[in-house]
């Protein structure tokens, strides 16, 4: 059997779980699931635990795991010993959700593990836009955690 990519896993398992959040929005409404959603992924990301030292020399081979089968195009902006900065310019990611008709939503269920993601690697996320919600890239920004993020 073939191995999955990361993009074909998210698929299948977007595809199982839009419906439902679709059902919970009409049973609660929408902005008590989408609130739930945002709290879901900043719990994520508060209990979540460094469990390595940052290894910036890593992340650009890392940022070839996501974007297998082309399904994220990104420039790596910067590269050091302690950052790592890349702009995706395109992301399949984006358009599978929008294909689901939940790109709404999108930003929470996929992008927001991002976050968590960084900080089990011993490293900080900034990004301030994605394509998920409309921007014509996604700005991500990788600095080591400093003591005031744990």
């Amino acid at each position: 059997m073939a191995k999955l990519t990361n993009f074909e896993r998210l698929s299948i398992q977007m595809e199982a779980v839009v419906p439902i959040i679709r059902s919970l929005q009409e049973t609660f409404g929408e902005a008590a699931v989408t609130d739930a959603l945002a709290a879901r992924q900043q719990r994520r990301v508060i209990e979540t635990q460094p469990t390595t030292e940052p290894d910036f020399s890593r992340m650009a081979e890392g940022t070839k795991f996501f974007a297998a089968g082309d399904a994220l195009d990104y420039d790596i902006i910067a590269s050091t010993d302690a950052s790592f900065d890349m702009n995706v310019t395109n992301c399949r990611y984006a358009e599978m959700m929008e294909k689901l008709g939940a790109r709404d939503i999108g930003h929470l269920l996929v992008c927001g593990g991002d976050f968590a993601a960084a900080r089990r690697i011993g490293m900080e996320l900034t990004r301030t836009q994605t394509r998920m919600q409309g921007a014509d890239h996604c700005d991500f920004r990788y600095r080591p955690l400093t003591a005031t993020d744990d």
